[in-house]
């Protein structure tokens, strides 16, 4: 009966979600990214399924990340990429994302990691505090606020146990068993994204914590209008040379592994600026973004 119940379970919910949406009558107009975009959100939320299990210690969250950071480090590095830039890219990272994490409200030993590859433009979290952002991504990005938004964002899925949770939500679907099993998850599991209520919870307390350390939320505005650019294709092309018409000349399958696993960038612009009025924030002037030359 019980190897039953997920199958029910995720049954139900897809029933309910034709159910909704015939309801609601909603009108897209047809393209590879909407439907790309319909079928994610469909798989993440259809992976949802409720679990009991035991929340895991603080020690053993640490303990597992630990073990996928390092599982993984070497899957985005080639031969050479240890250079004084990329180490002095990574260092920066780790010196906004510390101030950021300061005021989060787990005390975890923070770890950023920098994937110099111009074709990684996302960026994901593990258990236990380790951060990886990708050079595409932050070559789209114009202030520090804006990072400092992202990394928030990260911690937030950190934080909010989004990422403990997804482990041991796939560990459960994998039959991994111990709890020692789930340092070989492979990395897919946590660029897969979340729910989209997760990933606007995490834009609302990453944002909210980048205000908090000083930053200006009119950072990660911009970044998200830049976002808005390459789900729309053809905005493309109009600015030769620039980061976006560099990412949007990315395949789909690239640039899809960040904005099927994440809201529309209007609907995240939106959110961001309820709370700005809803909150007074301050919009300082934007810092610049002060990655080593060449990056």
């Amino acid at each position: 009966m019980k190897r039953w119940l997920p199958l029910a379970i995720i049954l139900l919910a897809a029933v309910g979600a034709i159910v909704a949406v015939q309801w609601q009558h909603i009108a897209e107009r047809p393209s590879p990214q909407a439907m790309l975009d319909a079928a994610a959100g469909t798989q993440h939320d259809l992976t949802r399924i409720p679990n009991h299990f035991d929340r895991l210690s603080d020690s053993d969250e640490i303990a597992i990340g630990d073990q996928l950071a390092a599982n993984y480090a070497s899957g985005f590095h080639q031969p050479g990429d240890n250079t004084a830039a990329n180490i002095a890219t990574e260092a920066y990272l780790q010196t906004i994302g510390t101030r950021v994490a300061a005021h989060a409200r787990r005390k975890l030993p923070w770890k950023f990691h920098y994937i110099p590859q111009t074709g990684f433009v996302n960026a994901f979290a593990l258990p236990g505090g380790h951060i990886f952002v990708g050079q595409g991504l932050l070559a789209l990005m114009h202030s520090e606020d804006a990072l400092a938004a992202v990394l928030g964002h990260e911690v937030e899925h950190v934080d909010l146990r989004h990422c403990a949770d997804r482990a041991q939500t796939e560990a459960r679907l994998r039959n991994l068993g111990p709890i020692g099993a789930l340092a070989g998850l492979p990395v897919e599991v946590f660029l897969a994204g979340y729910s989209k209520d997760q990933e606007l919870e995490a834009d609302r307390d990453g944002t909210t914590l980048a205000v908090a350390t000083g930053y200006s939320p009119l950072g990660i505005l911009q970044l998200f209008a830049e976002f808005q650019k390459l789900e729309d294709p053809g905005t493309a092309g109009n600015n030769p040379g620039s980061p976006v018409d560099e990412a949007a000349g990315l395949s789909l399958e690239t640039l899809a592994g960040y904005f099927r696993s994440h809201p529309p960038a209007a609907q995240r612009i939106a959110q961001v600026r309820s709370l700005m009025r809803a909150n007074n924030w301050p919009t300082p002037p934007l810092r610049p973004l002060a990655l080593p030359a060449g990056k």
